[in-house]
């Protein structure tokens, strides 16, 4: 992999798979159908993403709450837009 680039591997699918179906479902639809059509820039914005802990993160995506980046707050409608169309979740 070229320095600065991100790839859909292993390691992100795994950090994709959070233990709870819901965010199992939403993020793994959103990297099989948007995350290849992403800037470099909302790739590394989805990597931070994933470093959310996961109680915040499912406040985040069923609109509880809002990330204080407003750049995640973007990212975040995106997965939950994606997270209602079919994806193979591996």
């Amino acid at each position: 992999m070229r320095a600065g680039t991100f790839m859909v591997d292993s390691r992100i699918r795994w950090r994709c798979r959070r233990g709870i179906r819901e965010l199992d479902i939403a993020l793994q639809n959103f990297l099989e159908i948007e995350y290849e059509g992403l800037t470099l820039e909302e790739k590394g914005q989805f990597h931070e993403l994933l470093e959310t802990p996961d109680p915040l993160l499912m406040d985040w995506l069923y609109g509880r709450e809002s990330p204080l980046n407003q750049e995640l707050v973007s990212l975040v409608e995106r997965i939950r837009n994606t997270a209602a169309y079919p994806a193979k979740i591996r």
